[in-house]
């Protein structure tokens, strides 16, 4: 059996991290980079060194519109979906090999992740591992929904794999605030056509609020220290966005 992987980077993604991943995966049969509209030297020079085959593409709203075809685009029977932050450890490298060389039962697996923060280890507030599906097997894929955070929809059962990938999901603060910027317009956009009621002011303090308690106190992030109390304020921070977004569209929707 043969392993393909198929990944992807945008502008504003680092490319110490697209580096590590693509090294964490040298041991694929193929790599696939879909290159959303990335022509700097740097990156370039990157997908050359690493022999990718490489699909230039325009980017999309999410990364979910262009997951079916990374899976359809690739020639290999298994194929392992990265984002440019994850890494592959050597014990989740070798049961890949073992799933993917073993014909195994299954149609596709759940990966689980340890999530990092500006280099830190997020252990609580709901940043603990989770899990996402990523190695599946090419013929078995029927559909990957194109709504934000979706998973693959497979022929055949689907079972979490037992070691687990690293996902640096925020290099710096800068980062953050650019991803905040970039999903906080989508999430509005989903709110308003769902017909929320008009955010008032007293709305846009609790959801801030109360998803900052959420996670430090409730879920315990404060357990984190100093990382787990940036987190907590921040994600608080990241739903006002979003609510305030929202306010916005709803007052331009009235003019």
């Amino acid at each position: 059996m043969t392993l393909s992987v198929s990944t992807q980077i945008a502008p504003g993604d680092s490319l110490s991290s697209f580096a590590a991943m693509l090294k964490s995966v040298a041991f694929a049969n193929e790599l696939i980079i879909f290159n959303m509209e990335r022509s700097d030297a740097p990156a370039l020079e990157l997908f050359q060194q690493f022999k990718a085959k490489v699909i230039n593409i325009t980017i999309p709203v999410v990364v979910e519109e262009i997951r079916k075809r990374q899976i359809q685009e690739a020639q290999g029977d298994w194929v392992l979906v990265m984002d440019y932050d994850e890494i592959i450890p050597s014990a989740l490298r070798d049961e890949i090999l073992t799933l993917t060389n073993n014909l195994a039962a299954c149609s596709a697996y759940a990966i689980p992740r340890d999530n990092y923060s500006l280099g830190f280890p997020l252990r609580h507030g709901g940043w603990e591992r989770d899990y996402v599906v990523r190695l599946i097997r090419k013929a078995d894929l029927l559909d990957w929904p194109k709504n934000i955070h979706s998973s693959p929809k497979v022929r055949g059962c689907t079972i979490h794999a037992n070691h687990f990938m690293e996902h640096h999901k925020d290099e710096s603060l800068t980062q953050m605030v650019d991803k905040t910027n970039r999903y906080s317009r989508i999430e509005a956009d989903q709110y308003f056509a769902g017909g929320l009621p008009p955010v008032t002011p007293p709305t846009l303090l609790r959801k801030w609020w109360m998803e900052t308690l959420r996670r430090g106190v409730f879920k315990q992030g404060l357990l984190d220290g100093k990382i787990g109390l940036i987190q907590s304020l921040y994600q608080g921070f990241s739903v006002f966005i979003s609510y305030a977004k929202l306010a916005e569209r709803q007052q331009s929707h009235k003019t």
